[in-house]
């Protein structure tokens, strides 16, 4: 049985007419931009998501009309793709993604104890499962609302010295975050009124004044039922914490003080839940417990006591659930592990468990870069779980550019040769054995060599270089260690997931390299990029102390996350190459005849179609399914039709925007600031991006590459500190070999590189590898091996030493 595609020519696909085996794992591969995405996703699943749909009757023909001329053999299609938009709700938790929560929810309210009784059967009524659930209103603890912890605003940390006036104190509450040239006249009535009920000046230091009057300059606020003779005034916190409520708080993290809620110690529920117990712990105990551990104590709990049919088949329905868990490397979790503070493979890798537990066949399962984040030990049993999948008489594609996971593939789809418009094609098909003889293929050339590009620079770590200390590191399941990592060189930390690379790194360097370099730069700007620091990480209390801050003179984390998500951000806006683009466009005759401005070009200012607000597309909505129609109007243009008038060099703004960067680095190389940012992203492999691509059609690894370009692009001086978190996530070899160039440049102008990565080819390529174990949880958090490739290669104790090359 056969997949059969006919003329398959979506994006740069060059009509591909093949067919596919089905009941097969099957892997595809390819440089990225080949047209992998465009082939299996955008059309092999949308076609396969379509049919099955329509056959159910809640959907009709409308995605891709053009895109293929037929295909025949396709079972329903699920995929299970990376996002780069993932759930930022705090409330979602690892429990209540995967409905174990719920499961164990009814276990208590059934077979729990209170109090060393056991539940009467005949009161089956008095516990409800909401009651063990911490996003009900039944079992929230009422004092963080099923938080576990409580966030405080200290705004005392900002306050002026108690020595200046008060007049002082009071224009700092109005004029804060930003100062005003000139305050409204209200404002200083209400300083007026203060000092005239306290028979106080306006010169009166904060320091002496009486303790009433201090209580009242800090924390009054007038009564609305107030009548007229009464104090109208408002205390300067009570004015900063209302400001406070308008803005994001990240810009302030020194305000923010997130402790344990002393009500609940951390367990989110309220007292009643807490106090009924199934094995002698409740609840909230078992959604602390991490995976391996919670296993092993429910397989005791199964056959410690009899249990109903129901509450045993329940039983199992969890364990099994935690099994798959551990098959797709995730045991370290624990049930109340928020999942905004996941990483992206850990998230992918969450779904994928799901799909790993269905006993359905007949589906064609699609995987994109399930591996992410997995060690190399890890990746047999996920490998090991496709083939049982296979087994149960599914189709299992993947695309995949891991070498383990390609190896173990029935079947393999190269596309390429290479990305954009000089890719597009399959360029083989069939067997392992047959790809590694492959000459058209790219990646069968790095998988019979795998060939590192040369330093730029002299490599190797001299013991008396500058050097980041980390001293008596704490931080989640670090077990006070200590770590050297020598600057002026490519460091690699490695490890199995959950053995503390991101506890170290993420959760303990980063804060505490910001806090040193802020107090370094004082008022200067903050050196560590505000927007890496945003809320997609929940960031732990950095236990350790940090030396040699000093030796650095700014910190740029590359995560694998946007900050800017909605589907109106577009590439060239997020690299800053947009605004220089509109104002060549403003300048131009026919623009300042019409009287144009820079906005007039921008599809979210003045400029936008009226009709479509510069979506270019207009969507609708069928029951929960949405899809969209080109705008009647722009025709999918985005603009106005007068602002369509205007041209630079024969091309409208709407044209530039379905530039590849390639195409717009070569149309623009006449203007400096344009061309410099995209000539970086070229250099980085992604020429094949379109300039008005919306950011959240980037893959992780894509988001990346992107951010450390717009680094790249701007001229830092100093010696800077770069934090990647896996960046070859999605990178093919090809791809990877780019990116260790231009680290390789980073070093050579004086900078330090600090990687978190799996890879064993890019660990091989670092200077300096530090590997964390030898477990994950609890059983990691310790440094246990630490050296150059070529002595991490000698020691028995390492994990990772055996794939390096």
């Amino acid at each position: 049985m056969h997949i059969e595609v006919y003329n398959a020519k979506l994006h740069n696909l060059k009509n591909i007419t093949t067919t596919i085996p089905k009941h097969q794992f099957i892997v595809v591969t390819g440089v990225s931009g080949s047209g992998k995405s465009s082939f299996i996703f955008d059309t092999l699943h949308h076609e396969g998501q379509r049919i099955y749909l329509e056959a159910l009757g809640i959907a009709h023909d409308v995605l891709h009309y053009d895109s293929f001329d037929m295909i025949q053999g396709l079972s329903p299609t699920i995929a299970v793709q990376q996002r780069t938009v993932s759930n930022l709700n705090p409330r979602s938790v690892v429990g209540s993604v995967t409905r174990i929560l719920n499961l164990l929810a009814i276990i208590y309210a059934q077979e729990g104890q209170r109090a060393g009784k056991e539940i009467a059967s005949h009161q089956p009524d008095e516990f409800v499962p909401g009651l063990f659930m911490f996003n009900s209103p039944h079992g929230s603890c009422p004092a963080c609302g099923g938080r576990g912890s409580v966030v405080e605003v200290n705004v005392e940390k900002i306050l002026p010295s108690e020595r200046e006036t008060i007049e002082r104190w009071h224009q700092f509450a109005y004029q804060f975050p930003h100062a005003k040239k000139e305050e409204k006249e209200y404002v200083y009535k209400r300083l007026d009124n203060f000092s005239k009920h306290f028979q106080v000046s306006a010169d009166t230091p904060f320091a002496e004044l009486p303790p009433e009057a201090k209580e009242a300059f800090l924390h009054y606020r007038p009564k609305r039922t107030q009548s007229k003779g009464h104090l109208i005034f408002y205390g300067v916190t009570v004015v900063i914490e209302e400001k406070l409520k308008k803005i994001n708080l990240q810009q302030f993290p020194d305000l923010q003080t997130t402790r344990p809620c002393t009500r609940c110690q951390g367990f989110r529920l309220g007292p009643k839940a807490l106090s009924i117990t199934i094995g002698d712990k409740h609840i909230g105990q078992l959604c602390q417990m991490n995976v391996s551990d919670l296993a092993a104590f429910l397989r005791h709990y199964q056959t410690a006591r009899p249990h109903t049919p129901f509450i045993a088949h329940l039983l199992g329905e969890i364990l099994r659930k935690l099994d798959c868990l551990e098959t797709v490397g995730l045991s370290y979790l624990n049930l109340y592990r928020e999942i905004p503070t996941l990483s992206g493979g850990e998230t992918q890798r969450l779904h994928i468990m799901s799909h790993l537990s269905a006993k359905v066949d007949s589906i064609i399962y699609i995987f994109d870069e399930p591996t992410a984040g997995l060690h190399e030990k890890e990746k047999e049993k996920i490998i090991e779980s496709f083939h049982r999948l296979k087994q149960q008489g599914n189709t299992v594609i993947v695309v995949e550019h891991d070498e383990s996971v390609i190896k173990h593939a029935d079947y393999i789809m190269d596309f390429g040769p290479l990305a954009g418009q000089l890719g597009g094609s399959i360029v083989y098909q069939g067997s392992y054995a047959g790809f590694l003889q492959s000459r058209e293929s790219i990646t069968a050339q790095y998988l019979r060599k795998k060939k590192h590009p040369p330093k730029e620079y002299a490599s190797g770590v001299d013991a008396s270089a500058p050097k980041l200390s980390i001293c008596n590191a704490r931080t989640n399941n670090l077990k006070n260690i200590d770590v050297d990592l020598p600057l002026r060189a490519i460091v690699g930390i490695s490890g199995l997931s959950g053995s503390g690379k991101s506890s170290l790194v993420i959760d303990t360097l980063i804060p505490k390299l910001q806090a040193a370099l802020k107090a370094k730069a004082g008022k200067q700007k903050q050196l560590l990029e505000e927007e890496e620091h945003d809320s997609d990480y929940a960031h732990a209390h950095a236990d350790a102390r940090l030396e040699g801050a000093e030796n650095v003179d700014g910190c740029i984390v590359v995560t694998q996350k946007l900050a800017r998500r909605h589907e109106n951000s577009c590439v060239a806006t997020f690299l800053g190459v947009w605004d220089h683009i509109r104002q060549l466009f403003a300048a131009q005759e026919e623009a300042i005849a019409r009287q144009f401005t820079r906005s007039s070009f921008s599809f979210n200012s003045t400029g936008s179609c009226p009709v479509c607000n510069g979506n270019g597309q207009i969507k609708r909505w069928l029951g929960q399914l949405t899809f969209s129609d080109p705008c009647p109007s722009c025709r999918g243009k985005r603009f106005k039709q007068e602002v369509m008038q205007v041209r630079y060099k024969e091309r409208t703004i709407s044209d530039i925007l379905e530039m590849s960067i390639s195409e717009a680095h070569a149309f623009f190389s006449d203007h400096a600031k344009i061309s410099k940012m995209l000539g970086t992203i070229e250099e980085l492999g992604m020429g094949y991006i379109l300039i008005g691509q919306s950011l959240t059609t980037l893959s992780g690894g894509e988001a990346q590459r992107l951010k450390l370009a717009r680094e790249l692009g701007k001229s830092s001086k100093g010696s800077f500190l770069y934090i990647l978190d896996e960046p070859t996530v999605g990178l093919s070899y090809y791809d990877t070999e780019k990116l260790l160039v231009i680290l390789g440049k980073l070093i050579a102008s004086g900078h330090s590189v600090l990687l978190i990565e799996h890879d064993p080819y890019v660990l091989s390529y670092c200077d300096y590898l530090i590997e964390l174990g030898p477990g994950a949880g609890h059983k990691g958090g310790e440094v246990i091996a630490k050296g150059t490739p070529e002595e991490i290669k000698q020691f028995a104790c390492s994990m990772i030493g055996p794939f390096l090359d």
